[in-house]
């Protein structure tokens, strides 16, 4: 028994001079995903900075993919990233700062959640370790001011001017001229696209022709911050002489800096229209000037019998036979019509149609629509089609362009569409052959079978 608890009570001491003997193994740093939205509350049309700070033990072999952050009735647009290190605990931390800017349209509660990052690092130099990551969840909310509940529609910015042009297409005016008006409205603090539209009102003796709306966005590099830029413009068609007036132009607006509703006013503007030399009263455009009575009806026809025949005679044999002709005619003309809208011509029409006016959404839809006409690859997607082009300048233009819809890309030059529409031209022209060429224009074997030809020289008889 004595020996027993010797043995032990060196065991003891064994254990106790030796405390290692219980420690843990050290465990594996884990890569860090902070989010963060800023404010937590804001007006409705202002951003909400969200930061995503991506951290990764040692060094990332590779930038982090992050989804693209787009949330249901705001508008999101990235801002700068910028590199970052730094130690926690003894280890060396390497990552990415990102910010987006997220600008609600409507009050409400707005979540990102159910999003992840994929993260590729070096755990342990040289070998790399891929890691998915879930995004803590950040929501945030949008309201609208009391003082500002009766602006309809609600707009806010940091600062809003606007400004109206007239022109003229002829001085002076006259029956048949066109008067346009333009309206530029300029914000700071807000996307173009939650600009306050502009209802043009409707003038006796004036046709009315409202343009679409024109929408730009301009970033400062350095300081992130954004002015955006709404053209509306509609064209008055003069029907008769007189003296108009267009109607003054009110917008309300929220002024986020001074936390008042402010307003707009633009006059109306008065023109004068010139009676048209020779016209005894003022009618519509395209009516005639001539007074008809039966009695001078009575006197062409009395004065133009002859031909008054040869026309009503063309017009009974028209119409025997020109129901027919019409038809057939209609007939060929839809066919040929329908054929055409689904050649690739026309898709391809389309999608010039679409770069040229600047339009983003419609431009990369239009070229979707493009590519299965084209038929340039047995995939008709865009990567197919930037793989089977082999032009640089092109896959960076449709990068662009896809950059410009989903926000992706940070701080990428923008998509060029003259630079876009040229190169779509020589990828056309250098694909559109290979697809003809991969159908074989050969003869058949069976007009010449294989060895049933007979030399031309065995057929001819020998010369005397």
């Amino acid at each position: 028994m004595t020996r027993w608890i010797g043995s032990a009570m060196v065991w003891i001491a064994a254990l106790l001079l030796q405390p290692h003997a219980f420690a843990q193994e050290p465990v594996a740093a884990e890569p860090i995903v902070q989010v963060t939205a800023d404010p937590a509350r804001v007006v409705v049309g202002q951003p909400v900075t969200l930061r995503i700070a991506v951290l990764a033990p040692n060094y990332m072999t590779s930038p982090p993919e992050l989804p693209d952050f787009q949330v249901r009735n705001a508008v999101t647009r990235q801002l700068q990233s910028v590199n970052t290190t730094e130690q926690r605990d003894g280890v060396s931390y390497a990552g990415v700062q990102y910010e987006y800017a997220i600008s609600p349209q409507e009050p409400g509660t707005y979540a990102i959640a159910d999003q992840s990052v994929s993260i590729k690092y070096a755990a342990a130099p040289p070998a790399t370790r891929e890691l998915s990551v879930v995004l803590p969840r950040v929501s945030f909310e949008a309201f609208i001011p009391d003082a500002a509940a009766a602006l309809r529609p609600f707009v806010s910015a940091q600062k809003l001017v606007a400004e109206q042009q007239i022109k003229r297409s002829s001085d002076p005016l006259r029956a048949g001229d066109a008067v346009t008006l333009t309206v530029t409205i300029t914000a700071e603090g807000t996307p173009a696209m939650l600009l306050p539209p502009l209802q043009f009102s409707a003038v006796d003796g004036l046709r009315l022709y409202p343009a679409q709306s024109q929408l730009e966005d301009k970033t400062q590099a350095r300081t992130d911050v954004m002015t955006a830029t709404r053209i509306e413009s509609a064209t008055y068609m003069v029907e008769r002489s007189g003296t108009y007036a267009l109607p003054a132009i009110e917008i309300g607006w929220w002024n986020v800096a001074g936390g008042k509703v402010e307003r707009i006013h633009l006059d109306g503007l008065a023109f004068t229209v010139a009676a048209t030399p020779g016209m005894t009263g003022e009618r519509p455009v395209g009516q005639s000037g001539r007074n008809w009575t039966w009695a001078g009806i009575r006197d062409v026809l009395a004065d133009h019998w002859l031909i008054v025949l040869l026309a009503a005679i063309i017009a009974v044999g028209l119409g025997l036979i020109a129901p027919r002709a019409i038809r057939r005619a209609s007939a060929d003309h839809r066919r040929r019509r329908d054929a055409y809208r689904r050649s690739e011509a026309f898709a391809f029409h389309q999608l010039r149609r679409a770069i040229g006016r600047r339009d983003a959404s419609r431009a990369y839809f239009a070229l979707l629509d493009w590519l299965p006409h084209l038929k340039a690859a047995p995939d008709s997607t865009a990567a197919a089609f930037r793989a089977a082009a082999g032009d640089p300048v092109l896959d960076a233009q449709i990068g662009a362009l896809e950059r410009t819809l989903y926000g992706k890309g940070g701080n990428a030059a923008p998509w060029s569409p003259n630079e876009m529409i040229r190169h779509l031209t020589a990828a056309r022209r250098d694909l559109r052959p290979r697809a003809r060429h991969g159908r074989s224009r050969g003869l058949p074997p069976s007009i010449n079978p294989a060895g049933t030809s007979t030399p031309a020289h065995d057929r001819r008889r020998p010369a005397r």
